[in-house]
């Protein structure tokens, strides 16, 4: 499996190490240069310094064909435009990114983007479902959430069985890094 990531700081960086284990190759993308000082100096994988959101830099980090992208941007539109470029330009057909308004994962399902996940939704889900719980164990309410893939309009029926497997694989390492 190849996955570049773009985007992001602490979850970029989780991420890189999360993935080394599962990706044959794991590229990072990220506009501010001495983070990517940090990452080149703690993990193998390759570090491009860069706009992300510009196919001219997504192209010399020469990511076209590979499996995933994950948009890890602070900005919703910009993780839209990464998903699409990606999708449409490169030919990865697997688009995973964050959203930080939980209403654009619908509308950026609607829009190709493999799969959204908003943070914000899964907290308020593990929140709910806490408080709901007889016991009182909030613990037992994040293992709920965190295997609940209808909640990120995760549809996998519109994948290949290879396809669904590595997104599966990202799905696990995507809630490992969210339990920090």
């Amino acid at each position: 499996m190849r996955v570049v990531i773009v985007g992001g700081r602490t979850r970029a960086d989780y991420l890189m190490s999360a993935l080394a284990e599962s990706a044959n190759t794991v590229v990072i993308i990220n506009d501010d240069r001495r983070f990517c000082e940090y990452l080149s100096s703690r993990h193998e994988g390759t570090v491009v310094w860069g706009d992300g959101t510009k196919l001219s830099v997504l192209e010399e980090a020469d990511v076209a064909g590979f499996d995933a992208i994950i948009a890890l941007t602070g900005f919703d539109a910009c993780n839209l435009a990464i998903c699409q470029i990606a999708k449409k330009f490169l030919g990865i057909r697997l688009q995973l990114c964050i959203v930080s308004n939980p209403e654009n994962t619908a509308i950026f399902r609607q829009l190709g983007v493999t799969v959204a996940i908003s943070a914000t939704a899964a907290l308020t889900q593990t929140i709910r479902s806490a408080m709901e719980l007889p016991d009182g164990r909030p613990e037992n309410a994040l293992q709920t959430t965190a295997t609940n893939t209808e909640d990120f309009n995760f549809d996998d029926d519109d994948l290949d069985e290879n396809a669904s497997s590595t997104l599966r694989s990202l799905w696990g390492s995507w809630h490992r890094a969210g339990k920090d």
